[in-house]
């Protein structure tokens, strides 16, 4: 179609063709489940039976008033607050130190910072397994070494959470350090020594020239954060502490996968994807209202 020219009724058709097979997949695969989940929140289903009955609000009154609502919501605030520091913060002020070394030099950090995040969620859940286990870990083996002995970090419920945390962060930390990193390449580094000639140093680096260009780059990852954390940590969950001891290290998530996959109430499991999404969308937007007009665009 030549420029200025007002696309014909062919032109259109040939659009929604091509168009078609990606839209069908999305609705599909995507919308159609959307629907059907809030669909399921207000009926009562077995998902081994085929009789499906209409029970109004009760599973969200019945998720409020579960035992395990009060943790799992404890937790999940826990888990989306303690990966801010870990996981937006601490990548930030990596990026800039590994930016300004040499190429060589660079390219090593990068690689081992990096490196985690290649694996995926359950080879780093089994090798903080095997590193932690307190018989035969070779975490308690070094300590051994010092005179020391491995404290219970996975079965305590003092430890179990923070642990999880610190194990969802230190594989997820790379990418992070990687976007920011993305972020520096439009920094010109001519500023810098210019910069550096008026006695600027490295505080006022970051927070006069860095920092207001990282700010669009950490305001997404601060977004994506919040929104993925919850969900970050189900693997390990999973298959470090299932949720205990005693609750401490369930989230939302792992209570839907609990309620729906293991007692299989699909009515409870979608009353809770329900309410993971609204708490989402209210924190999401509520931080998107507050924090963007703080954001540096070039």
């Amino acid at each position: 179609m030549l420029p200025g020219r007002q696309p014909s009724e062919r032109d259109q058709t040939m659009r929604l063709t091509f168009l078609a097979p990606a839209l069908l997949l999305i609705a599909v695969f995507i919308y159609w489940p959307l629907i059907y989940t809030f669909v399921l929140a207000f009926h009562q289903w077995n998902l081994t039976s085929s009789e499906m009955r209409f029970v109004g609000l009760t599973n969200f009154s019945g998720l409020l008033d579960s035992p395990i609502f009060d943790a799992a919501l404890k937790n999940t605030a826990i888990y989306i607050v303690g990966s801010i520091p870990l996981k937006v913060l601490f990548p930030l002020f990596i990026a800039p130190a590994i930016w300004v070394v040499s190429a060589r030099r660079g390219i090593v950090h990068k690689s081992a910072i990096f490196l985690p995040t290649l694996m995926s969620f359950v080879v780093v859940s089994l090798l903080w397994m095997w590193l932690l286990n307190p018989l035969v870990g070779i975490g308690n083996s070094v300590m051994a070494m010092l005179g020391l002995r491995l404290p219970p970090l996975l079965s305590s419920p003092d430890t179990a959470l923070w642990t999880i945390l610190a194990i969802s962060a230190w594989k997820i930390m790379g990418f992070n350090m990687l976007l920011y990193l993305a972020g520096l390449a439009s920094v010109n580094r001519d500023q810098i020594e210019a910069m550096r000639l008026d006695g600027a140093g490295d505080v006022a680096l970051f927070r006069y020239l860095i920092w207001p260009t990282l700010s669009p780059t950490t305001f997404f990852v601060l977004i994506v954060t919040v929104i993925f954390s919850i969900q970050q940590v189900f693997t390990p969950i999973d298959i470090l502490t299932h949720g205990g001891p005693s609750n401490s290290t369930t989230n939302l998530f792992y209570m839907v996968y609990q309620y729906a996959f293991q007692s299989f109430n699909i009515g409870y499991g979608a009353a809770g994807t329900v309410l993971i999404f609204a708490i989402i969308f209210v924190v999401t937007a509520v931080k998107m209202r507050i924090l963007e007009s703080r954001v540096h665009y070039q």
